[in-house]
């Protein structure tokens, strides 16, 4: 079993429980040597004190499981808000929110689209921009993100 495989299986139990998604994990050499990331969040966004504890889950779980052998720095943090908006779970979490997506050609005349979230599904996603609703298909988007406004 590779050992990414190995740390969502040790993990899962705990993140089943706490309601937290594992949105990506990655373990590589980097400039301060091997680390082991975890990307997470919650339907009401990851908080630094969830990070902390599940970190520390991590380090306790790996420290007494003991299979890898090199040294390593566990990071956890949130995607962050420019997250790509990918997956059902990603669309479906963004209902109702204003999104910003960017297409690979252009619908409407345009090949950028800005609205709120009003509908998807596995094959489209449903924007209203000022009343006007937009339909767009998922396989058309070639990024799809929340629309933050400063």
């Amino acid at each position: 079993m590779e050992m990414v495989d190995r740390v969502k299986e040790l993990i899962a139990g705990y993140l089943a429980d706490h309601g937290i998604e594992l949105v990506e994990i990655i373990y590589r050499r980097e400039q301060e040597g091997m680390v082991l990331r975890l990307l997470v969040d919650t339907p009401q966004g990851i908080t630094i004190q969830e990070c902390e504890e599940l970190n520390k889950y991590i380090g306790d779980t790996l420290d007494k499981e003991d299979f890898i052998s090199d040294h390593y720095i566990i990071e956890v943090s949130s995607p962050g808000l420019d997250r790509p908006i990918v997956t059902d779970r990603d669309f479906e979490r963004s209902m109702g929110k204003e999104l910003t997506i960017s297409l690979y050609e252009p619908i409407s005349g345009n090949r950028r689209h800005e609205g709120k979230l009003v509908e998807t599904d596995k094959d489209n996603i449903a924007i209203d921009s000022g009343g006007v609703k937009t339909i767009l298909p998922r396989n058309k988007i070639a990024k799809a993100v929340l629309k933050i406004d400063f």
